[in-house]
């Protein structure tokens, strides 16, 4: 008889510890909000609304194909952390979500890029990837550019943001015909 009590009493307390993480990160495709689609200067961003706004939340830009052209589209993803910088490029290298790919969704940055560090310093900030980053084409990376710029961008204060590629500066050399300016922002 005291098993069986033990047992209930566990499954109660295992039940409240599964919902708890349920509310703590909800579904974005619950349709317990309205989706938001805003199209403007060739970037659709796309907004799941929910009813409590999280304020540790990024909007991570990944390309879209509209006709033989790739689009920007925004998504929003709650982060971790108190390094929101470090937290919304992982984000960025992760790529799309499942559901996000099923939306049509990818990522020109290849999968496996690593960021390998961050230095910030009066005023300026240098951002370190793995050399898969500079891998591809030419139209490639200049997707991927704009992916990461937009991203990083809006978290860049006052800061000047360069890109590097295994300690070194990402040149316009490495690209045929292709303009990388530095700092990025």
């Amino acid at each position: 008889m005291k098993t069986l009590a033990r047992l209930k009493a566990l499954s109660l307390v295992l039940c409240t510890v599964v919902l708890s993480a349920c509310s703590i990160f909800p579904d974005p495709k619950d349709a317990s909000g309205d989706v938001k689609v805003d199209k403007a200067d060739k970037v659709e961003q796309v907004q799941v609304v929910h009813p409590e706004s999280n304020k540790n939340e990024v909007e991570i830009y990944f390309a879209k194909k509209n006709g033989e052209e790739l689009e920007l589209v925004a998504v929003h993803r709650p982060i971790r952390g108190d390094n929101r910088l470090n937290a919304t490029l992982e984000e960025l290298l992760r790529g799309p979500t499942p559901d996000e790919e099923k939306s049509g969704l990818l990522s020109e940055i290849p999968k496996g890029t690593i960021l390998l560090g961050i230095k910030e310093k009066e005023g300026e900030c240098e951002i370190d990837l793995s050399k898969r980053f500079s891998t591809g084409s030419v139209s490639s990376m200049q997707t991927r550019l704009d992916q990461f710029t937009k991203t990083v961008t809006p978290l860049a204060n006052d800061q000047k943001i360069y890109l590097d590629v295994e300690g070194k500066r990402l040149e316009a050399s490495s690209f045929d015909g292709l303009e990388i300016k530095q700092p990025i922002n």
